[in-house]
């Protein structure tokens, strides 16, 4: 098998590493470099690719292309391309050591929250000595995740391993840790948001998902409630957040994700006293985890299987 390779941003060190991997006798298969070999093969011998960020003419004249391994565990931007024929197989990264680094990114938002540290960030830049807030008790809090896949399981986990109430919201029914209660389907999801403290985004982003993050969805937040974006910037309608916190519903939120990145200099977030702003690093994939979940993926067709993380595309993810 014939494997385009292309990565925006590598500096070949992870090429090299699938390189070594794919073309040991055990697979036998060759990696082809997307940002050059290509010009010098015969397109139509090529059968899968490995991509991030492939460009918008990565695909074309790829007429025997069956599979596309995303090094990513969101796949909306692949299955928004524009080159990309909806006959070919997209497998995804499910977790390749994202979860435990989205977990702390989760876990430190909450504890923001429940310490008000967004507080005394406000009124550090009001010279403000802000002294006596109320005390909330970890048990006194009560956090709401919406999404309960790979990453959105682990994080709640470790939210409840670290003593919160944790609810997680799904579209259809999960199993989960034993620590975290779950609900599922839309006739759920206004009672599950009535109880968020702190409300964290982790759904894939797909036509239902999109802009789901509104003023509808904060109006039936408790007043005060603090909003943690992880997951896909599309989540949220960022007008609606602004509007939420200037009014005195929401106290803040912590946000990684953007409609457009990086975030554009003069966008009110960055000077917005209630929103925490971090540059799209709540988790990154990790070389070693991506290779091994990929190759994984590779053995499973060699074997005629398809592979666990195959995308269902009907669903998005």
């Amino acid at each position: 098998m014939n494997i385009l390779f292309y990565c925006d941003g590598d500096a070949g060190t992870l090429q090299s590493s699938f390189r070594r991997a794919l073309e040991v006798p055990a697979f036998a298969h060759a990696l082809i470099d997307g940002h050059k070999d290509s010009l010098s093969v015969d397109p139509s011998t090529i059968t899968a690719a490995i991509v991030w960020l492939p460009p918008d003419d990565f695909f074309d004249k790829l007429e025997n292309l069956t599979h596309v391994f995303a090094l990513a565990a969101g796949v909306d931007q692949l299955l928004e391309h524009p080159g990309l024929p909806t006959s070919v197989s997209v497998v995804r990264l499910q977790d390749a050591g994202m979860a435990e680094q989205i977990a702390e990114y989760v876990l430190y938002g909450v504890i923001r929250a429940q310490r008000n540290f967004h507080e005394y960030d406000v009124a550090q830049k009001q010279n403000q000595w802000l002294h006596g807030l109320p005390v909330k008790r970890k048990t006194d809090i009560h956090i709401g995740m919406l999404g309960a896949g790979t990453l959105g399981s682990v994080a709640a986990k470790t939210l409840a391993d670290n003593g919160y109430q944790v609810t997680c919201w799904s579209r259809t029914p999960k199993t989960l840790a034993k620590s975290v209660h779950s609900v599922s389907g839309a006739h759920a999801l206004p009672a599950f948001l009535g109880r968020c403290d702190v409300l964290v985004c982790l759904l894939p982003l797909t036509p239902d998902t999109h802009g789901i993050l509104d003023t509808s969805l904060f109006k039936q937040l408790p007043r005060n409630a603090f909003v943690i974006n992880c997951a896909r910037g599309a989540h949220l309608v960022d007008v609606d957040l602004l509007n939420a916190i200037d009014e005195g519903h929401l106290s803040g939120a912590m946000l990684d994700v953007f409609h457009h990145e990086p975030l554009a200099q003069n966008h009110p977030f960055w000077g917005h006293p209630r929103i925490l702003v971090t540059p799209h690093e709540a988790a990154r994939s990790l070389a070693d985890e991506s290779l091994e979940q990929i190759l994984h993926s590779i053995r499973q067709l060699d074997l005629g299987q398809t592979p666990n993380a195959a995308v269902n595309r009907s669903q998005g993810y």
